[in-house]
Parts: structure tokens; C-alpha cells; sequence
């Protein structure tokens, strides 16, 4: 489940596509270079490794329903996690906590150890590659990374350009851009429901932008699993850093 919910404010309506079309790199590229620009341009992307979050929202739980939710997060690209989720459940909280370092995971319900499955492994490595993806600098930077052009959709409602990110060993990741102001409006990629290890189709829309010290911080997010809703997330707070203690991500 958390990670479902992690980096909900550095990421994320049912996306109509006009066209398949492929395009020359370079045009992907262009297209990557003015999203990198309207999110603050690649000095303050790479300089900016790390963030807190502070998070709330709703989500669907298979056989509970919806239920509310608060989160704190803490991360350090590219490898580093903590996540701290409360969720509300039949008039009870419930207390979940994440923390990822390096290879090492670990995940407390309700102060007990959880057994960390294959499946949920898989999970976590799926949103550790979609979170390296969303900060696009890489994208430019690293020859492991293949670029083309996805085709023209639209975003809620809102003409986009979608450009897919092919990496030896990894799922593709789809990520649509505003044609009007270059911002990330959703991300599409496969993953794997940790829960039953089935593989699923993720949309992570972002709906709505803040502008905090002229920097644009994704406001609301929505999570759709097989075109269904599966989260919704408002960010309460958002810092990016250069980095966060490392003592922070140790069991």
C-alpha cells in the first residue's frame, strides 16, 4: 500500500489519445528540456535531492472501502524512503511506517514487523524507477534512457504530449506534459498491486499546481489503478532539500 502513496507531491481523468505517433529523438528531447525548465530548471532539479511532504487524502482499501488518510514523507533520491502513513479505519487509526534505504526495507502496521514479500520488493523498485523518471534531468543525462514521442492526449480535459521512457530492464513510463504551461500532468506506467502480485496499469494525474517561491509543487493528485480511483492526495506542505540525514532512513 505505501508504496502507492509515496512521492504523491512529486508526481502524478482517463488520458483520449489522438495519435500514436513517433517522433525523432531530439523532439523528445526538446519536449523534456522545457518540462525541466517550468519546473525549475535542471541546476535547482539536481541540486534538490531530497524533500519532506506532509500529505492527506482518500483512498480505496480492497475490502475495507474508502478510508481517510495522513502521510508524512521523507525521501532522498535515489534510494532513500521514509513514510509514515495514518489511515482511519471503522473509527480506528492505524499506524504504517516505510522505510527504504538502499536495498533494505522494512514496513511496521500498527508497531508490528510486516513480512516483505517479492511482490511488495517489486512494487517498491517500480516507484523508486517511476521517482528517478519524474525528475527528468536524468532523462537528458543518461544514455541507459530512451526517449519518443507517445502522441498527442488530453489531461482532464486539457491538451497534453506524452513521451515514453524506455530503460533496459524496466517497465516503460509515459509521462504527459501540458502543451500550455510544459508542467507534468500525469505519469502512466505498469507496476506490480503488492497485495496480490498481479500487474496493473497506474495513472498518477496531477490536478492542480501551487507556486511556492516561484517554484511549481504539485497541490492535489490523483491515483487511478485500471482506469479506476484508487487515491486521491492534497499536499499539506512540501520542502525540497539537498539532502536529509541519512540516520533518518535506519529502521
Amino acid at each position: 500500500m505505501t508504496r502507492l502513496l509515496m512521492s504523491l507531491c512529486s508526481v502524478a481523468a482517463l488520458v483520449v489519445v489522438s495519435g500514436g505517433v513517433r517522433a525523432a529523438d531530439d523532439d523528445a528531447k526538446a519536449i523534456i528540456a522545457r518540462a525541466i525548465k517550468a519546473h525549475g530548471g535542471e541546476e535547482y532539479l539536481t541540486k534538490n535531492k531530497a524533500a519532506r511532504m506532509q500529505n492527506k487524502g482518500k483512498i480505496q482499501i480492497p475490502g475495507v472501502g474508502e478510508s481517510e488518510f495522513t502521510q508524512d514523507l521523507a525521501y532522498m533520491l535515489p534510494d532513500k524512503l521514509k513514510d509514515t502513513l495514518e489511515l482511519s479505519i471503522g473509527g480506528q487509526k492505524i499506524s504504517i511506517v516505510t522505510v527504504m534505504n538502499g536495498d533494505k526495507l522494512s514496513i511496521e502496521a500498527a508497531g508490528k514487523a510486516v513480512d516483505v514479500t517479492d511482490d511488495i520488493k517489486k512494487a517498491m523498485k517500480d516507484a523508486q524507477h517511476m521517482m528517478t523518471v519524474s525528475r527528468m534531468v536524468p532523462l537528458l543525462k543518461d544514455k541507459s534512457y530512451e526517449l519518443s514521442i507517445f502522441g498527442e492526449a488530453k489531461v482532464e480535459d486539457k491538451p497534453a504530449i506524452g513521451i515514453v521512457v524506455a530503460s533496459k530492464g524496466k517497465k516503460d513510463i509515459t509521462l504527459f506534459f501540458d502543451k500550455k504551461t510544459n508542467l507534468l500532468a500525469k505519469i502512466e506506467h505498469r507496476t506490480v498491486e503488492a497485495g496480490t502480485g498481479n500487474e496493473i496499469g497506474e495513472e498518477r494525474i496531477i490536478l492542480e499546481y501551487k507556486i511556492k517561491d516561484g517554484i511549481p509543487f504539485p497541490k492535489k493528485v490523483l491515483v487511478k489503478h485500471d482506469g479506476k480511483t484508487f487515491l486521491e492526495a492534497e499536499c499539506l506542505e512540501s520542502v525540497m532539500l539537498e539532502a536529509i540525514d541519512e540516520a533518518e532512513f535506519k529502521k
